[in-house]
């Protein structure tokens, strides 16, 4: 990278060139702002957070994000991952677990709740193996085998998702056998990292799911105690994270209790069955 004697940023042989979100592949729930850099999410509901790469990311770049607000109000956290699919081919989900994920040419992992707070860095790439790898300022990281075709355009996808509200694209950087290439430069931002205070509708909505879930005595049956070891196929559908302790009517054992109070309070189904709850 170089920059004329006015300190302007032109780009050279040492630049990916530019890299912010897209700006035609948004959840409905996103804004986006500082130069399309900043991604937030309404406070008011978990979901409808996805946002993607401006541009394909090639294998080995390493793409880092700034977790700059939360709310603890719901459970887990960002999810980040890679697509062959043009983010800007049809209309987004709601998710990109499992709505993504569930179908070819996607894949996504969960960041840790407890490496997501105000001020964390998320640092996320595919490694020429294949592997979804990620790890964060905290020390925390992790690889996930995925079936993406390398061969073909990857473009970043990154889910605004559940305590995780504001984010930053910090840019990208790859490293060669000699050198290291990065992204342009971004803008210098004073945007303060901190928790957010729960909205009020979002508080009123969180006290009736509570009061509606006490009125159900066969909730609490199936709230059985946390099982060292749990298996992936027993985790909550939601958080994918915590154990499913809870079964509502229908009998599907998929919630952890609380994203059982979101899903309550979001749509009032199950989440496999779609059975009223």
């Amino acid at each position: 990278m170089t920059r004329t004697e006015k300190g302007e940023h032109i780009c050279g042989r040492a630049c990916l060139g530019p890299l912010t979100f897209h700006p035609r592949a948004v959840g409905k729930d996103i804004t986006l702002s500082h130069g399309n850099l900043r991604a937030s999410r309404d406070l008011e509901t978990f979901q409808n957070g996805l946002v993607f790469s401006s541009r394909p990311i090639r294998v080995k770049e390493k793409v880092t994000v700034k977790v700059e607000r939360t709310l603890r109000a719901w459970e887990g956290a960002m999810r980040v991952g890679f697509t062959n699919v043009c983010p800007t081919t049809g209309p987004l989900p709601s998710l990109a677990v499992p709505d993504l994920t569930s179908r070819p040419g996607y894949a996504a992992l969960p960041v840790p709740t407890d490496d997501c707070t105000p001020g964390i860095m998320v640092t996320f790439w595919m490694a020429s193996t294949g592997q979804l790898c990620f790890k964060t300022s905290t020390g925390k990281q992790g690889c996930e085998e995925t079936s993406l075709n390398l061969s073909q355009p990857l473009w970043a996808i990154f889910d605004v998702y559940g305590q995780t509200t504001t984010i930053l694209l910090l840019g990208s950087g790859r490293r060669h056998l000699f050198k290291r290439t990065l992204s342009c430069p971004i803008p210098h931002s004073t945007f303060e990292c901190r928790y957010e205070k729960t909205p009020p509708p979002l508080q009123r909505r969180t006290e009736m799911t509570q009061k509606k879930l006490k009125e159900h005595p066969e909730v609490q049956r199936n709230n059985t105690p946390f099982t060292p070891g749990t298996s992936p196929e027993d985790l909550c559908v939601v958080c994918l994270v915590s154990e499913a302790r809870l079964a509502p009517r229908c009998g599907h054992r998929c919630l952890c209790l609380p994203c059982a109070n979101r899903v309550f309070a979001e749509f009032g189904t199950c989440p496999l069955c779609r059975q009223k709850l």
